[in-house]
């Protein structure tokens, strides 16, 4: 079992953040709304700033980041008993090694004490994800056709939510 720990991101961490968003971006681009390029050279002030309007949970092993999902609340009284959860990417060297796993836990237990719903959209040709979020509870409630394009090409995205207990 790997040894590492999961912290939620404070501005502090801004660097780490930064870090491991561009890994993201760079190894899995097609996970993505935004690319590389587009958040490569933008000042660590934007990174900053994600971290202040979102909950960032990191996954550390030997005080290196190697594990991202953000959580989102949304605006709004009508709407705050709602998350989104976004932008969950853990380095390739670490993926199968329970990471994900412990990560989606903690988003869940930190999640009970603020929303009654989290709710993710994932692209339908990535199986694992698919497979890890239905392990944790997250039912399809919809499939957005056509949701992104990349050099001409479609791909659909499951929509999955998940009530807090």
């Amino acid at each position: 079992m790997l040894n590492f720990k999961i912290e939620i991101l404070s501005v502090d961490e801004s660097n780490d953040f930064r870090t491991i968003r561009l890994s993201a971006l760079e190894k899995s681009p097609e996970m993505f709304g935004s690319t590389y390029i587009a958040e490569v050279e933008k000042p660590l002030v934007f990174f900053k700033d994600c971290l202040s309007t979102s909950t960032v949970f990191g996954a550390y092993q030997k005080n290196k980041i190697i594990g991202l999902a953000t959580l989102t609340q949304e605006n709004g009284i009508k709407f705050s008993h709602k998350a989104s959860l976004s932008s969950v990417f853990i380095e390739p060297a670490f993926q199968k090694k329970g990471v994900a796993s412990i990560l989606l836990s903690a988003i869940i237990e930190y999640s009970e004490k603020y929303v009654e719903q989290i709710l993710l959209t994932v692209a339908d040709d990535n199986k694992p994800a698919v497979h890890l979020y239905k392990k944790f509870g997250f039912e399809t409630y919809g499939i957005e056709t056509q949701a992104m394009k990349v050099n001409g090409q479609y791909t659909d995205e499951i929509l999955m939510k998940r009530f807090m207990s």
